[in-house]
């Protein structure tokens, strides 16, 4: 039997690990300098481009973004480029909302496109793309969105040129206008530029930040092919298909949207940290992180130039599953190879120990093997680990309404998120310190109090009320016919176990998510059946901090992107890395660790909805009457 104390080592050596792990995975690549060999990218002379398109407000028609547009086009034709322009018109709600931001009416205002072609050795090739949009909303210099990526595109054509040798086909920049008001220029390019049925693969640039990775997070239809040539040509991913299947499902549209809805493969990405810069009056080019801009430029023109110089593009083919470890490494697989890292998990998970084969073979066999997976009282211990969910659940959509969430202005949130990412973490760690009481017998009267003191507080603060009663009736009624006893441990497996068999089965591309952690479980529990007790901590507190970091930088994503208004999201990274964490807890827990730290979560939710609102929020949102926190 093992020690608390050595329990606790391994904790804390798997919760520092996986903490390096999501901090190596989320920073991005040091900017390269002026001396950076001309072929490859660097963010020191990209850092010109922003300057110059974002150094103030230039909204579509206005005198500034025909400045931004003449610059650009000069420098474009000075790469060796041909230029040209493409009116857009503007109608309907476009044209509203800028005359809105224009201040007059907009009548007779035209956007403009400006389209580069660096020419191929034979033109007859479908062309690959580069795509980014000029224009900024008013009141911000846009210098994240979208400097960044016309900056990135501008560089990674410049390194392309500096080849000294014409790629196999064309190499097109689409630097649209409009896309602020409503995608209106990649509309009308894709509608009817000459070019546009010529476009063979597509990278599109775009920002809801200015640091962090430049993550990719949306492809074309049927990936696979590309996803590997995106894979061999990135030396630091950033990218998964569990982000691209649910940015898919979400109503969200970039300049990607009219391409993709034409069939045109590619890749979209964008940064998302400091995301306070957002339409942000503070977006200026001091604002920027260049290494982020060095990270957007790395992946991009990696893949364009591997698309470029190839005599073929990536055929179409089935989506793939994907995910990249610590953003260093990137695993493409078929999604039927899901039911591999399954299988071999499962294998793990029923593997009897030694100690069990000898002892089943001395009495004939006729004794059940005991495995990595104890099975007795799983049914008890899953309805342990969902009513932890459920009041972690209830318990982040709480504090996230006592914080500010329902009546806030946006912008003023996404100032805010990270104290609100770090009070959902202390919300998480909370509800992991109360485990002991949850699995301790209680009173059934008692048990329901917890759910209903979360519910108005939430409901009082303003927050989301359909949301939190279901949430508090559901934490509510797994608390009510709470077990005494149970396998925690075994019943958190088991449930994972059925969503990733679930998720294999219905949203394949999303399997990595919860199959890798169930491998990573199930390779823990083998040890610790198999192996000396000692060992087989160790290894499992390995793979719990892998595990545990994989899925945190993925939940760090997940954060900058949904965070600000559904934290309750953390809870599906919590099912994943739960069965990971179990099994390193100590068996004699305190508690009363729990109180400092909900006092915590709870001052800085105070302090969010309490603070004055960020100059960082886009001025137009101040007329719209949301001047609230």
């Amino acid at each position: 039997m093992l020690s608390n104390v050595a329990r606790w080592i391994a904790l804390v050596a798997a919760l520092a690990g996986a903490f390096v792990w999501v901090v190596l995975a989320s920073i991005p690549p040091a900017a390269r300098g002026a001396d950076t060999p001309p072929t490859e990218f660097s963010a020191i002379r990209a850092m010109e481009v922003v300057r110059a398109v974002g150094h103030e407000p230039h909204v579509t028609g206005s005198d500034a973004d025909a400045r931004v547009r003449a610059w650009l086009a000069t420098r474009l034709r000075d790469l060796g480029a041909d230029v040209s322009e493409q009116t857009v018109p503007l109608d309907g709600k476009p044209r509203q909302r800028l005359a809105k931001w224009l201040g007059r009416p907009a009548d007779g205002v035209t956007g403009t496109n400006i389209v580069a072609r660096l020419p191929g050795r034979d033109p007859a090739l479908p062309a690959v793309a580069i795509m980014a949009h000029h224009d900024s909303v008013a009141g911000s210099p846009g210098a994240a969105d979208d400097g960044i990526g016309v900056a990135t595109a501008v560089e990674a054509l410049r390194a392309i040129r500096a080849t000294g040798r014409p790629p196999e086909r064309d190499v097109l920049l689409i630097l649209t206008d409009g896309e602020e008001i409503g995608l209106s220029g990649a509309k009308v390019f894709f509608k009817g530029h000459p070019l546009a049925g010529r476009v063979g693969a597509l990278v599109n640039l775009d920002s809801r930040g200015a640091g962090g990775r430049a993550n990719m997070f949306e492809t074309g239809r049927g990936n696979g092919a590309m996803m590997r040539l995106y894979a061999g040509a990135i030396a630091r991913p950033a990218a998964n298909s569990v982000s691209v299947l649910v940015y898919d499902r979400m109503p969200n549209s970039t300049d990607y949207t009219p391409a993709k809805a034409r069939g045109v493969p590619g890749f979209n990405i964008a940064p998302l940290d400091r995301a306070w810069t957002y339409h942000s009056p503070l977006s200026t080019p001091a604002a920027l992180d260049p290494g982020t801009l060095q990270d957007m430029g790395d992946q991009t023109l990696g893949v364009i130039r591997a698309m470029a110089f190839a005599s073929d593009l990536p055929a179409r083919e089935p989506d793939a599953a994907f995910a990249d470890l610590m953003g260093r490494w990137m695993i493409v697989y078929p999604v039927g190879w899901g039911w591999a890292v399954l299988g071999v998990a499962l294998l793990l998970l029923f593997m009897p120990s030694r100690s069990s084969r000898a002892e089943a073979r001395a009495v004939g066999g006729r004794d059940r093997l005991s495995t990595s997976l104890v099975m007795n009282g799983v049914e008890r211990g899953a309805l342990v680990t969902l009513t932890f969910l459920a009041h972690t659940a209830l318990l982040l959509t709480a504090l996230n309404a006592l914080s500010g969430s329902g009546h806030a202005n946006y912008y003023d949130r996404l100032a805010a998120l990270p104290g609100l990412e770090v009070q959902a973490w202390l919300a998480v760690v909370t509800m992991i310190a109360l485990l002991p009481l949850i699995r301790r017998p209680q009173i059934k009267l008692l048990a329901i109090v917890p759910g209903q003191a979360m519910m108005w507080i939430g409901l009082l603060s303003g927050g989301p009320a359909i949301l939190l009663v279901i949430l508090a009736v559901v934490a509510m009624g797994f608390a009510a016919v709470l077990p005494r006893d149970g396998d925690g441990p075994a019943g958190a497996t088991v449930l994972l176990l059925c969503v990733a068999l679930a998720t294999q089965i219905l949203a394949p591309t999303a399997a990595p998510f919860f199959a890798w952690p169930l491998l990573f479980v199930a390779i823990g529990g083998a040890s610790r059946t198999l192996l000396p007790p000692v060992v087989g901590l160790v290894v499992t507190a390995l793979v719990a901090a892998i595990g545990l970091g994989h899925i945190g930088s993925m939940a760090h994503f997940v954060m900058l992107a949904l965070g600000a208004e559904l934290p309750v999201v953390l809870v599906v990274a919590l099912l994943a890395g739960l069965p990971l964490l179990w099994p390193l807890l100590p068996e004699r827990d305190d508690w009363r660790v729990a109180v400092p730290l909900l006092i915590m979560a709870i001052g800085i939710a105070l302090w969010v909805r309490c603070d004055p609102i960020a100059p960082s929020v886009a001025t137009y949102s101040l007329s719209d009457g949301r001047k609230t926190k």
